[in-house]
């Protein structure tokens, strides 16, 4: 055979082979969560030039190149994170070294750049991420820089902030606010006239203080517009979501949202807090997005990625489809990338998260910090971005199974006269378990009895937790109910972790 029909016939075979696999990658057996597409279900799916090519029941792993199993795992849209940092401020982050490992494929940037500014952030962090990097633009033309330039108000002008916007539709989705620290509606306002010319939405990071000459109730209903957004939801000190008189959400919250403006988590490292957020999630106020305000300080404390940012929303009572379409569709219709970006649609972008849902105790901090125990968190296993495969995560570790959550735990403690010493885990007002070794990881509150002699010698597990420490006869601490009512010698370790002001909200 010559050599020109040899190659001919390579050729072919190499035609015919590209033919029978026309999908690069199949990920086979996960549970895909769509909800923009109504999906929950045990699906495969099929990657090809960068798009969604196939969602199916069975799709043969001889029509890929390349099959990941990930049976058990949940198959999601890329997360899209409505706010973040990566340009400006000086907390910013590397976006590539905290999204993709997060399964968030887009990030918004949250103001770091103005229109004097966003043409560097452009050419340095955008144009060189794997992240899809988006913009909201900072109505300051300096950008997110601090004080004195953040009250500037010189330096807001909505005619050059929109133009830049109109330049950059590709990128800038709308216009941020943040930090104003003087008094009246010139921020906000300016904010919203630039929106209003680029029609963008606005989003707002207001300081409420009683010196700002603002109220939340007047910047809701009277400057902000449907479709804008205010971010740092359950941050008491911004937004005053909840009554702190009486535990309920403010009725003009209720009607900001019937009028269309949209609330947004924002968590960071200071606007997240246990009781605001608990008292609106059990009332029904829910986020319209999930989102992180990521930066150093809140990656190294709270590490509110968005799959922990989630976790925790799952933990107050939302499930976890509810969550999911928080955090995928709803911020790209907010930004008006829907359906582009927030799917699994045949022939949308193949940005795609694996993730899982583990089962342990697991401690989740607010913003103070104050540390609440749940048996759910989310963990990213795969990011694919542009159908590429940018995040792989290493071996699966071995995950902690037991669930159980202790109201208070005894740490080596003696029963009685017998020689060893033992843990006895308390629920509520029961006794639940008593051995060595109960991890004081899964307690809400500790007490080190190490040395001492609990009484009665009765204890069993079932029984009712009313219980003496003492030493060498002396009651020294007394718990009834399962509570702790006396504590002399101070053996309850101190969590600096449940710190927080607490005490002012019903």
């Amino acid at each position: 055979m010559r050599i020109t029909q040899r190659l001919t016939v390579v050729a072919l075979c190499s035609i015919a082979s590209a033919l029978a696999q026309p999908y690069d990658l199949v990920l086979r057996g996960g549970r895909v969560l769509d909800p923009a597409n109504g999906i929950d279900a045990r699906r495969d799916v099929a990657v090809a030039n960068g798009r969604i090519a196939a969602v199916e029941a069975d799709i043969p792993s001889t029509q890929a190149r390349k099959v990941v199993d990930v049976s058990g795992l949940l198959v999601v849209p890329g997360l899209v994170d409505l706010h973040a940092h990566v340009f400006g401020y000086e907390g910013s982050l590397v976006p590539d070294e905290t999204a993709i490992p997060a399964g968030t494929t887009t990030i918004v940037d949250a103001g770091g750049s103005g229109w004097r500014t966003f043409d560097e952030f452009r050419r340095t962090v955008i144009a060189h991420s794997k992240t899809r990097v988006l913009a909201l633009l900072n109505i300051v033309g300096k950008g997110m820089v601090g004080e004195p330039y953040e009250s500037d108000v010189e330096d807001m002008d909505p005619a050059k902030t929109a133009e830049t916007i109109l330049r950059n539709k590709d990128v800038i989705v709308g216009i941020k606010t943040a930090h104003f620290a003087k008094p009246g509606w010139a921020a906000i306002d300016r904010a919203v006239e630039a929106g209003r010319r680029a029609s963008v939405p606005v989003m707002v990071d207001d300081k409420i203080f009683t010196n700002a000459g603002r109220t939340t109730k007047e910047e809701l209903l009277d400057h902000l517009r449907p479709g804008d957004i205010h971010t740092h939801m359950y941050n008491d000190r911004q937004i005053e979501l909840v009554d702190r008189f009486t535990g309920k959400v403010q009725p003009w919250m209720i009607e900001a949202r019937r009028r269309g403006v949209l609330f947004d988590v924002g968590h960071g490292g200071g606007s997240f807090l246990w009781p605001v957020a608990a008292r609106a999630v059990a009332q029904g106020f829910v986020p319209d997005t999930i989102s992180t305000d990521l930066h150093q300080g809140s990656r190294d404390i709270q590490q509110s990625n968005m799959p922990n940012v989630m976790s925790k929303m799952m933990l107050l009572g939302m499930s976890l489809p509810d969550v999911l379409l928080r955090s995928t569709v709803n911020p790209a219709k907010e930004i008006g990338r829907y359906p582009e970006l927030g799917t699994l649609g045949v022939g949308r972008v193949a940005d795609i998260a694996v993730i899982e849902e583990q089962s342990g105790v697991f401690a989740f901090k607010d913003s103070w910090p104050a540390k609440r125990l749940g048996t759910k968190r989310l963990e990213c296993v795969l990011t694919i971005r542009d159908g590429q495969v940018v995040y792989e995560r290493g071996a699966v570790r071995n995950r902690e199974q037991d669930t159980t959550i202790y109201d208070l735990l005894l740490k080596h403690a003696r029963i009685g006269d017998r020689p060893d010493e033992v843990d006895i885990g308390i629920v509520g007002n029961r006794i639940v378990r008593i051995g060595k070794g109960l991890k004081a990881a899964h307690a809400r509150v500790v007490a080190e009895a190490e040395g001492y002699t609990v009484t009665p010698v009765t204890l069993a597990e079932g029984k009712g937790a009313d219980l003496r420490v003492l030493d060498a006869g002396r009651a020294i601490m007394t718990i009834r109910n399962g509570k702790i009512v006396t504590d002399d010698e101070g053996l309850t370790i101190p969590d600096a972790t449940r710190a927080g002001p607490y005490t002012n909200f019903k």
